[in-house]
């Protein structure tokens, strides 16, 4: 099951990596072991890592309703930069930010990325509970935008979905 997953992300193993280093090729490999993690325990660091930020997400709705708003906006941020870091135990964190500001990638990128920003500042330093709201809708919609990238034509057609509807 890891094997498939490991295709698709393009991560080389540990064994490719030291093939590249005994090479008499002067390039230097891409950090792709993630600190020497087997690839087994990166996918399990990831899944771990993601599962925790789905989980401080969720634990920022009680604190909304329960008028914390301070809490909301943070645990909801919180998430979404473990979210990010996440994805860095899969590939590796350089080829990571490399995908990330692909031409195809980066307005999905920094929109998501001020998005989590500016709900730390309405939550934290405005104390603004619509604003707060709004951009973590805002969050969500970026991260979901930007997932949209990997899978071909999928962008295409969600736009073509909503002309249609409007």
């Amino acid at each position: 099951m890891f094997e498939r997953l490991k295709t698709v992300v393009g991560s080389s193993s540990s064994s490719d990596l030291e093939a590249t280093n005994n090479s008499n090729d002067t390039t230097q490999p891409e950090i792709q072991n993630v600190n020497g993690l087997s690839w087994d325990l990166r996918v399990q660091c990831f899944i771990l890592a993601f599962m925790l930020s789905m989980i401080c997400s969720f634990l920022g709705t009680p604190l909304l309703v329960s008028g914390k708003f301070t809490g909301f906006a943070v645990m909801v941020s919180l998430g979404g930069i473990i979210s990010l870091l996440s994805t860095c135990f899969l590939s590796g964190p350089i080829k990571q930010l490399k995908k990330m500001f692909e031409p195809t990638r980066i307005v999905a990128s920094l929109i998501y990325i001020l998005m989590i920003i500016l709900t730390f500042i309405a939550g934290l330093v405005m104390q603004n509970v619509l604003l707060a709201v709004i951009c973590t809708g805002g969050q969500y919609i970026a991260m979901a935008w930007y997932s949209l990238s990997y899978i071909p034509y999928a962008r295409e057609m969600l736009l073509r979905c909503f002309g249609r509807c409007f």
